[in-house]
């Protein structure tokens, strides 16, 4: 690990062991699939912690050390997430271009097919200095086909 990265990765919100794995190893193991798979990894995280509510999934995202997240707006098949706060900020800044959020797009796409009960994706429309857009669409609700189920956890605000 070079230098550069140590003491970037050191001084993060994230810390040395989160932002190691996400940045050096993932990327080192994967290589030209890491957008790809981390996209399907947060679909699984979103297996794992699947809630019932925007006002859950909010709490959630920020207790995973994901991001800070806002509902910008939403209707019957689109939904546009902000992505912001320090941990994000410092991503971006580290290297604007060449820092993924499919990880966190494949966890929207999946908590909101929970949650609508349809098949749903997601992706980034937009990326800003400090910020990313994610937007998710799902299908339309077939009653023969709904979508993934899930058990939802209940979720506890740290004191």
């Amino acid at each position: 690990m070079s230098q550069k990265i140590y003491d970037r990765l050191i001084n993060s919100h994230r810390g040395l062991q989160s932002g190691v794995i996400r940045d050096v190893l993932l990327p080192a193991i994967l290589g030209d699939e890491t957008d790809g798979i981390s996209y399907w990894i947060g679909k699984d995280l979103a297996r794992a912690f699947p809630v019932s509510s925007t006002e859950e999934l909010c709490l959630l995202t920020e207790q995973l050390g994901l991001a800070h997240l806002t509902m910008k707006k939403s209707d019957h098949h689109q939904h546009l997430y902000l992505l912001d706060g320090p941990l994000v900020a410092e991503r971006i800044a580290a290297d604007h271009e060449e820092t993924s959020f499919q990880l966190e797009a494949g966890f929207l796409a999946m908590e909101t097919e929970f949650q609508v009960g349809a098949a749903a994706e997601a992706e980034v429309v937009g990326r800003r200095r400090k910020s990313v857009e994610v937007m998710v669409q799902n299908d339309p609700v077939d009653p023969d086909h709904p979508g993934e189920q899930a058990e939802f956890i209940h979720l506890t605000a740290k004191k």
